[in-house]
């Protein structure tokens, strides 16, 4: 991962004097509390200085008598040496703040607050309040009048509280010791300008002065934090709505707690409108449907190992091939035959008829196989027939069906019709994509007959009689409906619809659509104009070749089953929780009638049907009756229960040319990146050991970690290796249930917009499959594995915290805490529940934030959302527990493992390689500096060589938690960068870029949408600014490199980091950019490590290109030469220009010395500028001075132009000019150490300067007289051969330009 050390480096690193990051952080709490007292003591220094007025002897001030004794006391040592060791890390500067702030600002907040409330009480008792100040105690009598006059509100006393509460705190923290070196919001240079509370540094001569400048700067102090309490405060009223009124914030009668609800806590709340039992009995749902998948496909494998087994006696693959679609064929036959019973009130199957039996024995035994595996297969069968009949019982022990006999038929009948979703006119072949499949000529008939009954079954308006379809005619249109694209398959089916041609006189032209499942609606024949007999829909089947397979009518039959008995339960739980929580008084899901729901859910929309609400059910009405149909509820609660929920942006899913031009492109890329790219498989896999980390869950017996994570590994999906053991497959079921496992945010997220895209299909998995079956195996096992990956770590989890339970409750019941330890089944529950709400899960994602994954922006938005939302839980969960003498342990053990895992972890790794390597934080913070800008502020592990050559890892890349730890480590890098200056500067730019990180996934460019900018929006430059093509380029070579770079943006297996990996391998430097790459560097890549070598020099240049940019846009704050100029706006935006500009070249004296501190002398760098052509820049530089730019001579031309040509006052006048000069020269040689200075007001106007006025003009050299009558009688070119304006402004050898263009001289 890293590259070579010295070992002797550890010997100079105890040597180093630098302090540990924990002592750091420990001095700051221990120099912030003792400087405390120090603050109120220099405050009543200051004030009794102020006090005594002007002429007081700097010795014999009491500030200076306060600094004396702490100087010669033991006091000052302790403080100085506390100070010291906090600010030699940004973290322990920071801390050391903090401790100042908070606590005076704490005491003086409760003390104000105490006030306030005791005289509010005396103001409605009628009494006064007594108090020692008297002008407080004047104040406060008078306030007691005026409420007895206007009887204050309660509001009003809330209002007060708060005014008195936050005045106080403000009060409070402006008692700090260290202010100056604090700063305020007024010293950060660009919002100073416009606040007046910037600090007053310059120290006076005068005691007297100077203590009123230090009263002044506390006042500022104060200022700012009254004016920041309310926003803190509101903020703070909102957390404290949402977390203490939560499901009831919806139905409040205040307005502003309902607005609250809707835009602030619904959007990103997991369980978005719905109420939290309606939630979690839809995952219910979720998970009875994923755990029958598992066992539909757990009975496919079963079989396919039987075909394995006995196909592999056959001789040839012919043979193979041909039996096995017979086999499989046959087994469709026979599982669909046989008969159920309900019996004891199950349905129990009664085995299959002895004539389908022995048809499918016959047909076994003439392909070869013996009876020993025709037997086996049969039982395969009998036990896919229980299992859907374990289905079945559910639904009958729901209560909710009408007729159970007709119930079992309609399931035998429904699985009889049930279709196959493979048919071979879907087929494709070869390169050109085509149709593999020809139907047979019996199964063309019988579709033309269908077509011929159907004109039969119509009018002919011309003859009066029935259309007679010749067998030609009928022929052609079954030829033209199988040809390419006629036929389309139906997204959520796999089966074949087309539209047709009706047979209708007033609608010459019109076509009309048939779907092949929508012809068994509720699975009950409807008969069609087209189609009006099941042997009608039978003859399409076989048109389009329906492959019977019995694989596919086990998965399909066990989705449909599984689907209808699970939501059977779930409107089931739905009322029975509804009816209890109104019997407890609380509020209900459903009412039974229109007003019950207005009272129980007022603000809400109710449902306006006269019957309530009317849930479809495939089954049909005769057949079932749902529980809550006739019932009432909210709108938004009527379309979940109707699984019927929108995502925000489902119209603009609906337009074609939004699908095709951003969903569609977005999607496949995030599946590159993903599920197709192995760096991410790995990085994937090793991040989320964070999780395990975070809960605690590593902090345990060696043993018991190794127990568990074999126990993970044998019941993760897919079986590569080796089928699991049954025990194992009903542990995932379980695991599938309670929605703990295949919940990867990431994964779903980008599964979620697939079927966005294809409306309930899987795009990528049709797009593989057109590459071939092994092509679409590798994607759906791309797939298997990504989310095997993620389930590792949960089942790891899960079993740990069903280990910390029961050993808690085990050893509870021993201490006679509880009488007897929960069941099983409820540890388990309980832990499933637990790592729900601790480790990411995409069911908890809201549908705001799901819908987020439509829009052209946002990147994998789920998992940053859900590692905020666990975060928070696995806090909370911990201080429960802890507070919990039963769960003690877990708890504590729980917090210890998240505060390892945030705070330690991430400072702990920079710490230990920054010692092994011997490099100082300064070198740190220097590397930092010359690292792309969007990786600044992330956690970076900094290595160097035994040449010296330094290398960056970005850790954040590869940790979990970054993003709750980059606001952090942002806030802490840019305190570190802005050392010398105040704290505020530093911490406000830390916050801005670290909450411009945290939502960076939400709002940034997506992957496709970032590559397109990238060609049209940044013309040919990527985001981070490097140049895809050069300008000089032909067209077609800038084509293909912009059509190279989308197809990067799409490319899956981690494109870019295995070709830095090959190259690193093989050559070891990019032939293209002459970077060079190390292979270990790129394979710790792999596991989100990657080691990257620094290139000062480059970094250097670039750095020196960004330069002259901002140079420009400094020069580009000047007006443009357009219409009347106001010279005063020239004056301003002059101003305005050269502030910017100081910032820059602030900025680049900081990488000048940061370059230094890597150990770069000043030669080294010159030469970087002298190539650039900034030779006399680097002087400036060097020197730390400001160098001012010039007027830009081209715009001086411009806007006397402009003057000339368009007839506008010219601007540029003579005092113009001398103010522009007297600028220049005021801040020319500035420290750029320092701020920049404020010029002060500029004249409104500027006097204009007539040239004409300025009497005889000198002869200017070298002009031929000749020449100028030819001149002289245009515009107003006086006999110098120059106009006014450019004899006054221009220089000699400017004129003398001019006069060679005029061809006045030679």
């Amino acid at each position: 991962m890293v590259s070579p050390y010295d070992p002797n480096l550890l010997a100079k690193v105890e040597e180093n004097s630098e302090t540990n990051l924990a002592v750091s952080i420990a001095a700051g709490i221990g120099s912030g509390l003792v400087k405390i007292p120090l603050g109120l003591v220099s405050v009543a220094a200051e004030i009794y200085d102020a006090a005594r007025g002007e002429g007081l002897e700097a010795d014999a001030s009491a500030v200076a008598a306060v600094e004396r004794f702490i100087d010669d006391t033991v006091v000052g040592q302790v403080v100085q040496g506390l100070e010291d060791r906090a600010r030699d890390t940004a973290a322990g500067k920071i801390t050391e703040a903090l401790v100042q702030l908070g606590f005076p600002a704490a005491r003086g907040a409760k003390i104000a607050g105490g006030i306030a409330n005791k005289t509010i009480q005396a103001i409605q008792k009628g009494k006064k309040f007594s108090v020692s100040n008297k002008n407080t105690a004047k104040a406060m009598n008078k306030a007691r009048s005026l409420n007895k006059a206007s009887q204050v509100r309660s509001r009003g006393e809330k209002v007060a509280r708060f005014a008195a509460t936050s005045t106080g705190g403000a009060a409070g923290a402006s008692l700090v010791y260290d202010i100056e070196d604090i700063g305020t919001f007024g010293d950060i240079e660009a919002v100073g300008r416009y606040l007046p509370t910037e600090l007053d540094r310059d120290e006076k001569n005068d005691p007297a002065e100077d203590a009123m400048r230090k009263l002044h700067n506390r006042l500022n102090f104060f200022a700012e934090g009254a004016a920041i309490a309310p926003f803190a405060y509101g903020a703070g009223i909102i957390g404290s709505k949402i977390a203490k009124k939560g499901k009831e914030l919806a139905y409040s009668n205040s307005k502003i707690e309902r607005l609250i609800d809707k835009y602030i806590a619904t959007p990103f709340r997991p369980r978005a409108k719905k109420p939290q039992e309606m939630f979690e009995a839809e995952m219910r749902v979720a998970g009875q449907e994923g755990s029958a998948a598992l066992e539909a496909k757990d009975i496919v494998k079963n079989i396919d190992q039987s075909f394995k087994r006995i196909l592999s006696k056959s001789k040839d693959a012919a043979s193979r091939v041909s039996n096995q679609d017979k086999m499989i064929t046959q087994m469709d036959n026979l599982l669909k035959s046989g008969t159920d019973k309900v019996v004891g009130g199950k349905v129990v199957f009664q085995g299959f008829k002895p004539k389908n039996l022995n048809e499918f024995k016959s047909s076994m035994n003439n392909i070869g196989v013996d009876k020993k595996e025709t037997g086996e297969l049969i039982s395969e069968l009998i036990n896919t027939r229980k299992a859907f009949n374990t289905f079945k019982t559910k639904l009958l022990e729901g209560g909710n069906l009408n007729k159970v006999d007709e119930f079992n038929e309609l399931m035998s009948e429904r699985l009889k019709s049930t279709f196959s979703s493979d048919f071979g006119i879907f087929k494709r072949k070869g390169l050109f994509n085509m149709q593999a499949f020809k139907p047979t000529a019996e199964s063309i008939k019988e579709t033309k007959d269908v077509f011929k009954r159907y004109y039969a079954s119509h009018t002919d308006p011309r003859t009066g009689k029935p259309y007679r379809l010749s067998d030609e005619e009928a022929e052609d249109i079954v030829m033209n409906l199988l040809k390419p694209g006629k036929v389309k398959r139906d997204p959520k089916t796999g089966t074949p619809k087309f539209r047709y041609e009706t047979v209708n006189a007033l609608e010459d032209g019109a076509t009309q659509e048939f779907n092949m499942a929508k012809a068994l609606a509720s699975n009950k024949f409807e008969p069609g104009e087209l189609i009006q007999s099941k042997a009608d829909i039978e003859a399409f089947r076989k048109l389009f070749g329906e492959i019977k397979d019995a694989r596919r009518t086990i998965i399909n039959t066990m989705q449909d089953l599984s689907s209808i008995a699970a939501k059977d339960n779930y409107y089931n739980t739905i009322l029975k929780t509804s009816d209890d929580l109104i019997k407890k008084g609380e509020r209900g899901v459903v009412y039974n009638t229109p007003g019950e729901a207005r009272r129980g859910l007022p603000y809400q929309d109710i449902i306006t049907g006269r019957n309530g609400l009317q849930i479809k059910n495939p089954l049909g009405d005769e057949i079932y009756t749902n529980p809550l149909n006739g019932k009432f509820t909210s709108e938004p609660w009527a379309d979940a229960l109707n699984f019927a929920e929108k995502l925000p942006f489902d119209n603009l899913m609906k337009e074609n040319w939004y699908r095709y031009a951003f969903a569609i492109p977005k999607g496949l890329a995030q599946v590159a990146k993903t599920v197709l790219g192995p760096f991410t498989h790995a990085r994937n896999f090793m991040s989320a050991t964070s999780f395990s980390l975070a809960t605690g869950n590593l902090f345990k017996n060696p043993i018991t970690i190794l127990k568990n994570a074999k126990q993970s590994f044998n019941t993760i999906q897919p079986q590569f290796m080796y089928r699991n053991l049954p025990e194992d497959q009903r542990f995932y079921q379980f695991l599938l249930d309670e929605g703990v496992v295949n919940t990867s945010s990431t994964f779903q997220d980008v599964q979620g917009l697939l079927k966005d895209i294809s409306k309930g299909g899987d795009v990528v998995e049709r797009i593989f499959g057109k590459m071939g079956k092994k092509m679409n195996s590798v994607y759906k096992g791309a797939q298997d594995a990504y989310v095997a990956e993620d389930d590792f770590f949960k089942i790891f989890n899960f079993l740990s915290e069903a280990d910390s339970l029961t050993n808690a409750y085990r050893a509870a019941v021993k201490k006679g805490l509880i009488k007897k330890m929960p069941d099983n089944l409820s540890i388990l529950k309980e832990s499933a529940d637990i790592v729900r709400n601790t480790v990411p899960n995409y069911a908890y994602v809201s549908t705001f934030l799901k819908g987020i994954r439509r829009s052209p922006l946002g990147n994998f938005v789920s998992f940053p959302a859900e590692i905020i939302r666990t975060s928070t839980n696995i806090v909370q969960r911990g201080i429960r527990e802890a507070k919990d003498p039963i769960k003690r342990n877990i708890g504590l053990r729980r917090l210890a493992g998240f505060g390892t895992a945030v705070t330690v972890v991430p400072p702990a790794v920079t710490e230990i390689f920054r010692g092994l390597y011997g490099i100082g934080r300064d070198q740190v913070n220097a590397v930092r500096d010359f690292l792309p800008e969007w990786s600044k502020d992330d956690t970076v592990v900094v290595t160097k060589d035994k040449e010296g050559n330094y290398y960056a890892n970005n850790f954040s890349h590869g940790f979990a938690y970054d993003t709750i730890t980059n606001p952090i480590q942002s806030v802490i890098a840019n305190v570190e960068a802005k050392d010398e200056e105040p704290l505020i500067r530093g911490f406000v730019e830390g916050v801005n870029r670290g909450f411009a990180k945290l939502v960076e996934p939400f709002i940034s460019e997506s992957i496709w949408l970032q590559a397109g900018q990238d060609l049209i929006s940044r013309a040919g430059r990527t985001k981070e600014g490097t140049r895809l093509w050069n300008e000089e380029e032909p067209a077609g070579d800038k084509a293909w490199k912009g059509m190279a770079h989308l197809v990067e943006a799409l490319a899956p297996l981690s494109y870019p980091q295995l070709r830095r990996l090959i190259v690193a391998g093989t050559i070891g430097r990019d032939p293209e950019t002459g970077r060079e790459y190390s292979f270990a560097g790129e394979a710790a890549g792999f596991l989100g490590f990657r080691n990257v070598k620094m290139d000062i020099p480059e970094s250097m240049s670039y750095k020196i290109t960004e330069y002259n940019t901002a140079l420009r846009n400094s020069r580009g704050l000047l007006p443009r030469p357009k219409g009347d100029v106001d010279p005063n706006d020239i004056v301003k935006g002059y101003i305005e220009g050269q502030r910017a500009w100081f910032r820059n070249m602030k900025k680049m004296k900081n990488s000048v010395e940061n370059m230094k501190a890597l150990g770069y002398s000043d030669r080294e760098i010159f030469e970087i500028f002298d190539r650039r052509n900034r030779k006399k820049d680097f002087e400036y530089l060097y020197k730390g001075v400001f160098k001012p730019f010039d007027l830009p001579k081209g715009l001086i031309e411009e806007y006397i132009r402009n003057a000339e040509e368009d007839g506008y006052v010219n601007p540029m006048t003579k005092s113009l000019w001398l103010d522009i000069k007297k600028i220049q020269e005021e801040l020319h040689g500035i420290p750029l150490e320092g701020n920049f200075p404020e010029m002060g007001d500029q004249p409104e106007t500027v006097p204009t300067f007539d040239p004409l006025k300025m009497g005889a003009l000198p002869q200017t050299p070298g002009v031929n007289p000749a020449l100028m009558s030819q001149v002289m009688p245009s515009d107003n070119v006086m006999e110098t051969g120059l106009t006014p304006t450019e004899q006054a402004l221009l220089s000699d050898e400017e004129k003398g330009i001019r006069l060679r263009q005029r061809g006045m001289t030679s």
